[in-house]
Parts: C-alpha cells; structure tokens; sequence
C-alpha cells in the first residue's frame, strides 16, 4: 500500500502538525461541559488546533504550499504558547514547531539520492590530447 499515492508528500511533516493540533484541543474538549469555564485559554486552544489540522489537510493535499504552509504552523505553534495553556504543556507547541519547520524545509521533487543527469554532460572523464 503506498501512503502517497505516487505523489511526493511531507508525510512527517503532515503528522507532526497535525499531532500537535490534537494535542492542543485534547484537554479543552476532555470535559466540553468546562468550556465557558476555561474561558478565553479554552477557546484559544481550540481555534489554534483547528488551524494546525488545516494547516497539516493543506500541506497533504496541495505539496507545494509547504512553504507557506510551514510558516504558518510555526506561527501558530508559537502562539500557542502564551494563548493555549503553554502551547498544550509545550507538547504540542514543540509538535507544532517540528512539523512546521519540516515542511517549510521540503521542496518538492525526486530522491535526492538518485543523481539526475545533467543535458549535455559527458559520461566520462575529459582527456587532453
């Protein structure tokens, strides 16, 4: 079975966002009747998990955006530290800064182990005569 279906994917990077989304909305909806209690740290936490899982289904559907994808969930996993309980008891914020960092470092492409040959290139080695 392949998780990628042929495409190139930043599937860590996908997992780890999207980890730290769960995370940081696991404790508020622990106990929803608690919600208007927790007040604004509650709400907080769980429009920035929200946003970290569309940030990781945009990053798994459209590859390309990596980029701005990554920016966007450093950003929000930073946020998360003064907004959301310490950014999920700083698991979920650390997720969220790995998995952004990830993606906002993958580009596109084949293996990198593979060399591409080159247009124009000889095969081998020059000899002066």
């Amino acid at each position: 079975m392949r998780l990628t279906g042929g495409r190139p994917r930043p599937v860590t990077a996908c997992l780890l966002i999207a980890a730290g989304g769960v995370e940081l909305g696991l404790f508020p909806l622990a106990r929803p009747s608690l919600l208007s209690v927790q007040g604004l740290s509650g709400a907080s936490a769980l429009l920035l998990a929200a946003a970290l899982l569309g940030c990781a289904v945009r990053l798994w559907t459209r590859p390309a955006t990596g980029t701005s994808s990554g920016a966007a969930a450093v950003f929000l996993g930073l946020l998360s530290y003064p907004l959301a309980n310490l950014g999920g008891f700083l698991l979920g914020m650390i997720l969220a800064l790995l998995g952004g960092a990830l993606a906002y470092a993958w580009r596109p492409g084949g293996d990198a182990t593979t060399p591409q040959p080159t247009q124009g290139a000889v095969a081998g080695p020059r000899v002066r005569t």
